[in-house]
């Protein structure tokens, strides 16, 4: 059994944040300061919320401070004959974390297609994983340089120089396949719209074209996205 993976996520309150690192925000510390400041001092506050600002911005990659709100997967067998289409999408992140380890339980998967996987997608369900306590039902090695169990088509794409990641819809581009619906900015409006069914969409076709291109790079021809994503099983969990 072969699966390809996909993840969609939404950054933290900026209350939140602030919270996890331990410290007020600088808008609200500044709160109480007297309105004629220097220059030395305003200089001071406003570099401390620029950093404060690019802090922020970095986090929405890491699971310590974002979290799940869509995993979808696609099956194949050995010989890549499509099995079956499914987005869990919803509030309830733990929820969504353990139907997909508990999936994941049930198939055995023996290899994980992604689109930079292994730098994004397997650490940030690990450390939600973690957070939620809900155990990992397999241990999917992370191993750098290597094609099984986890084959990565950006890290493989660029031999795993970081000069050369490039994003999916690029990559499917230059290997003329179906591209990308959307970009991940419009995740989290969709997300704040309550538009979950139109995320899960998104994020299946996410997983067509990290298929199509895995296939590309294996010189296979892909099956057509109706047949892929034929049935797809879209779970609302709450």
């Amino acid at each position: 059994m072969k699966v390809v993976l996909d993840i969609e996520t939404v950054q933290a309150p900026r209350e939140e944040w602030a919270r996890l690192m331990g410290k007020p925000l600088q808008c609200e510390a500044d709160g109480g300061a007297e309105p004629a400041l220097d220059l030395f001092a305003a200089g001071a506050a406003q570099e401390q919320r620029r950093i404060e600002e690019e802090l922020y911005a970095k986090s929405a990659f890491d699971g310590t401070f974002s979290r799940i709100v869509c995993i979808g997967l696609l099956e194949f067998t050995d010989q890549m004959e499509a099995r079956g289409a499914m987005a869990w999408y919803g509030p309830n992140e733990r929820e969504l974390l353990r139907r997909f380890w508990a999936r994941l339980d049930q198939i055995r998967p023996a290899l994980f297609i992604t689109h930079n996987g292994l730098g994004f997608d397997f650490p940030f369900l690990k450390k939600r994983s973690i957070i939620h306590q809900v155990k990992p039902t397999m241990e999917i090695p992370l191993a750098k340089f290597r094609t099984e169990p986890v084959y990565d088509t950006m890290a493989i794409w660029s031999n795993w120089d970081a000069r050369g990641w490039i994003k999916l819809d690029v990559l499917a581009r230059a290997l003329q396949v179906e591209t990308k619906s959307g970009s991940g900015e419009q995740v989290a409006d969709m997300w704040e719209k309550g538009c979950g069914q139109e995320l899960a969409r998104y994020c299946l076709q996410d997983t067509y074209v990290t298929y199509a291109c895995y296939c590309r790079m294996n010189f296979r021809q892909p099956l057509s996205r109706e047949v892929v994503l034929l049935n797809s099983e879209l779970l609302e969990v709450i």
